[in-house]
């Protein structure tokens, strides 16, 4: 067998094929896959044959990942299909891309490569262009290609759709579209029915696709309830100016009918925001093919989570009227813009202020408006260490067994998350890949040498799934490369054990696989903790060490500290050196100020946070389209209640009653009676407790709530 090896920096070697070899391999349509075919196509339509894989991934709506995974594996099958050559590189590693393709770096760091000129005489002997378009005569075909060549993105979407529409069960991640009738002209994805759709057509030489909004019928002419469809097409005309529906817009999406029509839906309709591909003589183009599939795991895919995810929160919150602007998060409200301030300045932030002011609201809304991850922890008196940061568990051996093991709390969990997203390392379909890796290696076995001595090993799959690496030698050792040491070698860059068999392992699996990067353009996410009453547990108990790393001055790796259990801690952590907070993690905690436990925060831990007193008039826009019918009212009452408390010698504006409160006048039909008598009263109560005429006092409040004028000077000296 030739073997071509070429140098680290030589992007070029003698051609290993001939033109007569490439007109052979291009007409195998057995070996010619529609992902080969379009990966070769859009490099052969550029001048001079030659591009990057960037440039060609935004010309088509793809990721450049894909491509460059489509020429790798394209050139890794090719050479083993004909078994007469190798081209490696001087360290003994494939160089697929060589095969196929030359290439010189250029700026920005990127490669250009050029198809291989005896590649090029053979596409163009062959027409190659006009050869690699499908025949479509029907929509079965059509659908059998889209689920062939997408059968990557099925995975991601039925899993999707599983946590969206909050199924127990996903539906068949084999395919996308499910289609067993040649009576009807169109389509939806799996599972898909009074939700919203992926949709597709063929009619008359026209494809059109897009998401769909269907209050007719779906599978077995089924009538849907119509009301359940409603909120996804309010979802959709509230999303319609956001940037994931104006980015299929220039895309040349829009409505089958007038958009007034959808505004005014009506029963027994079918509604597509789509776009339309001409087939000419039963022929589609592979461009015009993959521009499908691309908008398929794309753009459309961006609008149909978005639209799902505000359809979900229109039902939570069936009574708040949604608009584009509050989804886009633009922060137009001076407090929160405020608060917004502080936290980015800060890093830690305390909301203070009465109880009902809605601090915990406040936080979240922040959350939202950053796009940020959320997570909220309720502090109590029996939260500790264990359950913040770490702590031993016990657990059950197969055996029955009992022991303990260190378990992260939900603080470290949260902040590897973060990590994960800093470090732009967030993989989004490692577990398909890693699936596709281990069928591949067991069906035909694998081959590797070690980085610097150049070692022979073999890779064999265990029953667990795990990769062993087995060493040509006597002794044939074999080393555990599981599952969590290649994700943890791909999404941190650290390296567990056996790193001369992990390191060849995962660079073939980069080179072969298409490995998908998530929330590429999220590497500044931020992430907030929102601690709920922050005050209620024992803050040096659950901190620990914490103490000095939560400091805003020492944000990232200047702030790692030991924990108390680092000498349990496991290579594979990635805080295995010392623990520390990464410097996209924000920390928001509330507390009511009266509370009693307010003392257990001393002034070194003040003096970490900063602090926002939320007062009760800062917050009546909470009521707006809530309690619209008794606002007015309710705010002369709550005006005066509070004024009368702040009177009430050794109570102050910390003691005020906060507007959520009134939000309860919902569930009395605006009685202001049972307001008091069920809401307010026991909580006034426990202000007054230990006066000597608390009663009187709460008489007294009680009137003036009422808006009887009752609560004079005189009883204030008291």
């Amino acid at each position: 067998m030739q073997q071509i090896i070429v140098k680290d920096s030589d992007y070029n070697c003698p051609p290993p094929m001939n033109k007569q070899d490439w007109i052979e391999i291009l007409s195998d349509d057995s070996f010619m896959s529609n992902n080969y075919k379009f990966a070769l196509s859009i490099f052969y339509l550029e001048p001079d044959h030659k591009a990057t894989c960037k440039y060609l991934a935004e010309k088509y709506h793809t990721h450049s990942n894909s491509i460059s995974g489509f020429v790798t594996q394209f050139s890794a099958r090719l050479q083993g299909k004909l078994n007469r050559f190798k081209v490696v590189k001087e360290d003994g590693s494939p160089n697929w891309w060589l095969i196929t393709m030359t290439g010189k770096k250029v700026a920005g760091g990127l490669f250009e490569w050029r198809l291989r000129d005896e590649l090029i005489e053979a596409m163009n002997k062959l027409d190659y262009i006009q050869k690699s378009s499908l025949h479509i005569n029907d929509l079965e075909v059509l659908i059998d290609h889209i689920n062939d060549d997408i059968s990557d993105f099925s995975i991601r979407f039925v899993k999707t759709r599983q946590q969206l529409a909050d199924l127990q069960r996903s539906d068949s991640a084999k395919q996308l579209f499910i289609y067993d009738s040649k009576d009807i002209d169109w389509a939806i994805n799996v599972g898909g029915s009074d939700e919203i759709q992926y949709r597709i057509y063929l009619r008359e030489g026209v494809i059109g696709y897009g998401l769909g909004f269907n209050t007719r019928y779906v599978e077995n002419e089924r009538i849907p309830d119509f009301e359940y469809i409603k909120p996804f097409i309010e979802a959709f005309i509230a999303l319609k100016d956001s940037d994931e529906i104006a980015k299929l817009a220039d895309r040349g999406f829009q409505f089958n009918n007038d958009f007034a029509d959808i505004s005014d839906c009506e029963k027994e309709k079918d509604y597509l925001f789509g776009r339309q591909v001409q087939i000419n003589d039963d022929h589609l183009s592979l461009i015009d093919y993959y521009s499908i599939i691309n908008d398929f795991k794309g753009a459309l895919f961006e609008a149909y989570e978005k639209v799902y995810e505000l359809t979900n929160k229109m039902r939570v919150n069936s009574d708040t009227n949604y608009t584009v602007e509050e989804i886009q998060q633009p922060i137009t409200n001076p407090l929160l813009q405020e608060i917004s301030e502080l936290l980015l300045a800060n890093k830690n932030l305390i909301l203070t202020g009465a109880p009902g002011t809605g601090k915990t609201y406040l936080a979240k809304k922040l959350a939202k408006i950053w796009g940020a991850e959320c997570k909220l922890i309720q502090f109590h008196p029996s939260y500790d260490y264990t359950d913040f940061v770490e702590g031993l568990r016990p657990i059950q051996s197969e055996e029955g067994e009992v022991g303990f093991e260190l378990r992260d709390g939900s603080f470290k969990s949260f902040c590897k998350e973060a990590l994960k997203y800093q470090k732009n390392q967030q993989l989004s379909n490692f577990d398909e890949v890693y699936q596709k890796f281990t069928d591949d290696v067991l069906e035909n076995g694998l081959q590797l040498v070690t980085p610097s001595q150049k070692k022979p090993f073999r890779v064999e799959i265990n029953s667990q799934k795990s990769c062993i690496a087995i060493p040509d030698t006597i002794k044939q050792s074999e080393m555990p490369i599981t599952k969590n040491f290649i994700q943890t070698y791909f999404e941190t860059g650290e390296v567990i054990d056996w790193k001369p068999y992990l390191i060849p392992v995962c660079e073939y699996i980069q080179e072969n696989y298409d490995l998908k990067m998530a929330n590429t353009g999220d590497k500044d996410k931020k992430f907030i903790l929102i601690l709920d009453e922050i005050n209620r547990a024992e803050i040096s108990k659950v901190l620990g060490e914490l103490f000095f790393s939560i400091d805003p001055g020492y944000r990232g790796e200047s702030g790692r500290v030991t924990t108390q259990y680092a000498n349990l801690q496991t290579e594979e952590d990635v805080f295995n050196k010392g623990f520390y907070i990464p410097d996209n993690v924000y920390i928001i905690g509330t507390m009511n100020n009266i509370d009693r436990s307010v003392e257990s925060f001393d002034f070194a831990m003040r003096r970490r946070f900063a602090w926002k007193e939320i007062k009760s008039e800062d917050r009546l826009s909470m009521w707006d389209g809530q309690i619209d019918e008794w606002s007015d009212e309710a705010k002369q009452r709550l005006i005066a209640l509070n004024k009368a408390i702040e009177s009430v010698q050794g109570l102050s504006a910390a003691y005020h009653v906060g507007p959520a409160y009134f939000l309860k006048l919902t569930n009395y039909d605006g009685d202001f009676d049972k307001l008091w008598t069920y809401h307010l009263e026991s909580l006034i109560f426990e202000y007054l407790r230990g006066y000597p005429d608390a009663e009187q006092q709460l008489q007294d409040l009680k009137d003036t709530y009422n808006l009887e004028s009752r609560f004079d000077d005189a009883r204030n000296d008291r």
